[in-house]
């Protein structure tokens, strides 16, 4: 059908085309029954489903939150309401280790990552107290919290409290600033005036330093006496935490998280948080008793959550076994070694439980039924976790790991023994690209090159060949946020390329840091989806785009797969997350519909777009007409079926009777739900004609 015939009424078709606008701008896409989603670009967006009988598609149907139909071209009709995606639809993003409540908690906190030395640490300090002025912060009640600090940039010696005190403004202020790693704690004057005098011992597995002064508490040592001290959050505050932590998760497309890590409590609010729908990712929660590596079933009994089918707030909320503390962080050389730190050569770092104690308490909560997740960074604590998990699933177990899917959280120095061992098991390690990138900067000095080549920061190694007789589809990815920024892009670029997002650099140059250890673009998204689910036991309902699974997808400016080199994937934009077919976050610019005679406007540009397309001269109010025109005009206004015959060209704006917000809201809206930056649309025009020859 011509588009000049199909528009002879075209006082009738402006009215409709203004309505269609108007409903597009004015109001929120509510979901029905049954929706039919759609790339807005037949011929630049693809859908990428990570199922190999239809690995591309144009578009989907969702009903009830599930995946109902997977479409590889548009549907020649439709009954369903459709919407229009704008840009490249990927699965969901799964973080497979972070911690929620942190998150939140930094977000209203100090950030300190980078800070060059202390005095800056202190400056940073001074401006969040500015922004912050009469709200209490330093007060007994009311710490000052930050996090991000590293001794790296302090000549590698720990601060003290008296450097933090040094400052007048912040002499009598309680403070407490945990290190980038979250396994110390850098404490105030005030602070340590809380506790006895002299300080206590370090319990076993903690760590009080004292050279060249006090205030920093490591691993054990905070729990056992920083943390008893210090105030305590109630629910309205960690509900608020969580749900601006979500937030901004959606923000980068993470449509669920493992978190790492929760006290009974917590997961309590969540649970109550699911049921009242307020969670806006899933939430696969690891619990954590009060007292740290112990088996304490008593404290979950006030959980609703173990009840079968152990998820609530239809699959919001979900049980994902318990976490264990085997040692502690390589930057502050709390990891376990088997040998000395090359760089400090008196300490081989801490474990938190003695290796005895480690395989005790797995078999207690493997014997209740738990999947069981134990942190482990250095080659001592990686052996001492796959010795346990030995225990429970048997010398013979050739791949037995498949029912409970047992997990090694970090997994970044493993004795090439053990990386046999785990392969021969198939436990799942769980890998956060970012610490290798992180941590390169000081992994030579204390591992020394041997160790560092052999046993140190896996990834390409520890996915299985193709020969691998067993189901296990390699390690899940994560962050480990707050810890590392939580966008899986930025995770994704540094598994591929080995390099820091942040810079770009490693000490090996641009060809990246052990890129024997690379990623593939595919290796690296399936760690964030795929396997995620696997990690997860919930690879039959979530990680790819298909019939039956839930409905969790994320939208992007670009084709991650276009550059294989993966360097593109630190700029990937999110524009929108969709979590159970509910759109969760949304790149929208704010204004338009606020505008002083915006739907006037909007009527005036709608008739001259139908005189247009009849053939006048009318320049509806662009920029510039000029050479620069395009005959192409977007199908979806019309409902057609035909194929897309819109596209956007580059100009110099001559002059502007139309403001960019107009042309986002009249032209990208009627079928884009995520329009694009402004930035990108303030040199972009588009421009009308009649339809093009065939």
């Amino acid at each position: 059908m011509a588009w000049s015939r199909s528009l002879a009424i075209g006082g009738v078709f402006g009215a409709a085309l203004i309505a269609l606008i108007a409903g597009f701008v004015l109001t929120d896409i509510k979901s029905s029954k049954s929706t039919l989603y759609c790339v807005a670009s037949a011929t630049s967006h693809s859908i990428t489903t990570l199922n190999a009988s239809y690995p591309k598609a144009k578009c989907f149907r969702v009903e009830n939150g599930l995946f109902t139909e997977v479409l590889a071209d548009f549907p020649a009709s439709s009954a369903d309401e459709t919407t229009y995606l704008d840009g490249h639809v990927l699965p969901g993003i799964i973080e497979s280790h972070g911690h929620i409540l942190q998150y939140g908690e930094m977000l209203e906190s100090v950030s300190l990552y980078e800070a060059a030395s202390v005095e800056e640490v202190r400056e940073r300090i001074k401006e969040f107290l500015r922004k912050h002025a009469g709200e209490g912060y330093g007060t007994r009640d009311k710490w000052v919290r930050g996090i991000g600090w590293d001794q790296k940039y302090f000549g590698g010696v720990m601060p003290t409290a008296k450097e933090l005190g040094a400052d007048l403004e912040l002499a009598d202020l309680y403070i407490m600033l945990d290190r980038v790693d979250v396994h110390c704690v850098l404490t105030s004057n005030k602070v340590l005036d809380l506790l006895p005098n002299p300080l206590p011992e370090a319990p076993p597995g903690g760590v009080v330093i004292n050279d060249p002064g006090p205030g920093v508490f490591c691993d054990n040592a905070m729990d056992a006496i920083i943390f008893p001290v210090a105030p305590k959050p109630d629910v309205a505050q960690k509900t608020r935490w969580f749900k601006t932590a979500m937030a901004e998760l959606n923000k980068v497309g993470i449509v669920g998280a493992g978190d790492a890590g929760m006290r009974p409590e917590d997961v309590a609010i969540l649970e109550d948080m699911a049921e009242s729908g307020e969670l806006t990712m899933r939430v696969n929660v690891m619990l954590e008793c009060a007292e740290r590596n112990t088996f304490c079933p008593e404290e979950t009994k006030i959980l609703k959550i173990l009840d079968e089918p152990k998820s609530l707030g239809g699959n919001m909320l979900m049980l994902g076994g318990v976490k264990l503390f085997a040692d502690g962080a390589l930057g502050s050389w709390g990891a376990a070694l088997l040998q000395p730190y090359s760089d400090k050569p008196d300490t081989s770092g801490t474990m938190l439980i003695n290796e005895t104690d480690l395989t005790n308490v797995v078999k207690h909560w493997y014997g209740a039924g738990f999947q069981v997740n134990v942190h482990a960074i250095g080659d001592r604590a990686n052996r001492a976790a796959v010795d346990a998990f030995e225990k429970v699933l048997g010398l013979n177990c050739n791949g037995c790991n498949q029912e409970r899917r047992l997990r090694i959280e970090h997994a970044q120095i493993i004795n090439p023994k053990d990386q046999m061992r785990i392969a021969k098991l198939g436990i799942i390690p769980s890998i956060q690209p970012t610490h290798a990138t992180s941590d390169m900067a000081y992994a030579l000095a204390r591992l020394g090159e041997e160790r560092l080549a052999k046993s140190a920061y896996r990834m390409r190694s520890l996915f299985p060949p193709p020969s691998y007789p067993y189901p296990y589809p390699g390690p899940v990815l994560g962050s480990d946020f707050p810890v590392e920024p939580p966008s899986p892009f930025a995770g994704m670029y540094a598994a591929v390329t080995r390099l820091s997002p942040s810079t770009g650099a490693s000490p090996a140059g641009e060809g990246g840091w052990f890129p024997d250890e690379t990623l593939s673009v595919e290796q690296a998204l399936r760690g964030f989806t795929t396997n995620g689910a696997y990690g997860w036991l919930k690879e039959d309902v979530t990680g790819a785009i298909e019939v039956g699974k839930w409905a969790d997808w994320v939208v992007v400016d670009r084709d991650i797969f276009e550059d294989e080199s993966g360097k593109s994937l630190s700029d990937v934009a999110v524009r929108s997350t969709w979590v159970g077919g509910k759109n969760v976050f949304s790149l929208k610019q704010a204004g338009d519909r606020g505008q002083p005679g915006f739907l006037e406007r909007l009527e005036k540009f709608t008739v001259c777009v139908v005189e247009k397309i009849q053939g006048s001269r009318a320049t509806c109010g662009w920029p510039i007409i000029g050479s620069q025109r395009i005959t192409k005009l977007r199908h979806p206004i019309f409902r057609s079926n035909q194929p897309d015959y819109f596209q956007w060209t580059r100009h110099t704006p001559a002059r502007d009777t139309w403001t960019v917000n107009d042309i986002i809201s009249a032209v990208a809206l009627i079928s884009r739900p995520t329009p694009r930056s402004l930035n990108e649309m303030a040199s972009t025009q588009v421009t009308y004609g009649s339809e093009p020859a065939e």
